[in-house]
C-alpha cells in the first residue's frame, strides 16, 4: 500500500499541546503530522500502524545480505557478476535495475 505523505491530516504543534486527546483520537484513522511554523516536524501514528510500518520495514530488509571480499564465494561472485548488465544492454537503455 503505497501512501503519499502530504496526503496525512496536519496539525500545528501548539493543537497537539493544547489537545493531545483529540489529535491521539485522530491519529487512530491515520498518521498525523504536527506542523511547527507550517513545516513538518513530528508524526502520531497508532500502534497499528506502527507494528504494520515496523513489519514492513523488517520484511523489507530479512532478505538482505552483505558480502565481503572475505565472505564472498566464488559462486556469490559469478551470480553478481550474472545479474550485472551487459555494456550493450545499459546503452540501448534495456536493462531493468528494478529485477
Amino acid at each position: 500500500m503505497a501512501t503519499n505523505a502530504e496526503s496525512f491530516a496536519s496539525v500545528a504543534l501548539t493543537d497537539f499541546h493544547n489537545h493531545p486527546g483529540t489529535v491521539v483520537d485522530q491519529s487512530q484513522l491515520g498518521p498525523v503530522v504536527l506542523t511547527k511554523n507550517r513545516r513538518r516536524y513530528a508524526a502520531v501514528v497508532s500502534i497499528d500502524y506502527l507494528d504494520r510500518a515496523a513489519a514492513a520495514l523488517e520484511a523489507m530488509h530479512a532478505n538482505r545480505r552483505v558480502f565481503t571480499s572475505e565472505t564472498m564465494t566464488d559462486d556469490d561472485a559469478a551470480r553478481v557478476e550474472a545479474s550485472l548488465p551487459s555494456e550493450a544492454e545499459i546503452a540501448a537503455g534495456r536493462f531493468d535495475w528494478q529485477q
